[in-house]
């Protein structure tokens, strides 16, 4: 877990990395799930999730296969995980009914542009809201208009990341909106873009509904940095059996790691591990702690 593979951990110890895995194995299949720790914290959990999947190798597999996992916002949990074949509608539909079923209190979804989370969402919990990141919105923007590689519509779309640099009231955005498309309508790719704009303003800004629901994904991409750093050591698995127990060991000591460079709003939870904050019962907390030293 802290990033050593099986065949450097077996020249420590002068031993093959078989036989490390082997001699693991059966303590990662004592551990509980991962959404098992996650059951009756519903009262401590903020209920905006943010989702994403993370690509790994697995034996037998031609392409990388994705663990999807999805982060309470307010309290940086990991509350649940899957390893899939894709981020497919199917996977994804189990997802969140694995969340219903662990009570999660989903209010706020926010995720990139996947329309298999979305829809999957929608289905299992409707009075839900769906949060698209902006920075993943603009960057289909920026390939759409090819702006790295032709400066035609560096200007416009310079208008368009002004327009999503920062929270803003419905008529704000909307008026800016009515500037743009005053400067630009007449180009039919810039009229498209902000056609766009209006069509999914639901789901572009569904944070106006609520001051805690993000506009971006960067939570969960810190995340998935230190998951990168954690996979390239490793570089694959035998088998998807021994990347669900990886990746279930993974996640519960991420949960376990106290928090040492929140800032802002989220500074109060230096200090403390997810799990601490969520399960409220420091008896429950530091048995469970004591398990997993």
């Amino acid at each position: 877990m802290s990033g050593l593979s099986f065949r450097n951990l077996g020249e420590t110890l002068d031993i093959n990395a078989s036989t490390v895995y082997r001699k693991i194995k059966p303590l990662l299949e004592e551990m509980p799930h991962c959404a098992d720790l996650s059951r009756g914290n519903d009262k401590h959990y903020s209920g905006i999730l943010l989702l994403d999947g993370k690509y790994t190798h697995v034996k037998g597999y031609n392409d990388k296969i994705p663990v999807i996992y999805g982060i309470d916002y307010l309290t940086h949990d990991i509350v649940h995980f899957v390893l899939s074949k894709g981020e497919n509608y199917q996977t994804s539909l189990s997802f969140f009914q694995s969340l219903r079923l662990l009570g999660y209190p989903l209010k706020a979804l926010v995720c990139d542009d996947n329309q298999n989370f979305q829809l999957a969402c929608s289905r299992v919990y409707p009075k839900s809201v769906i949060q698209i990141c902006h920075n993943h919105y603009k960057e289909n923007i920026r390939r759409q208009l090819f702006v790295r590689s032709d400066s035609t519509y560096r200007p416009f779309m310079y208008e368009i990341e002004q327009l999503f640099s920062r929270r803003r009231s419905i008529a704000e955005f909307f008026s800016i909106i009515r500037k743009i498309l005053l400067k630009y309508g007449n180009d039919p790719k810039c009229q498209g873009v902000i056609i766009d704009i209006e069509k999914r303003k639901n789901v572009l800004l569904a944070y106006m509904l609520d001051k805690h629901i993000p506009r971006t994904t960067n939570l969960i991409e810190c995340f998935n940095s230190h998951l990168e750093g954690r996979l390239k050591s490793v570089k694959g698995f035998e088998s998807i059996g021994h990347a669900r127990l990886w990746f279930n060991a993974y996640f519960i000591r991420r949960r376990l790691k106290p928090f040492t460079d929140c800032t802002g709003q989220f500074k109060k939870l230096n200090g403390k591990c997810s799990l601490e904050t969520v399960i409220q019962n420091e008896t429950k907390f530091q048995t469970l702690k004591q398990k997993f030293r």
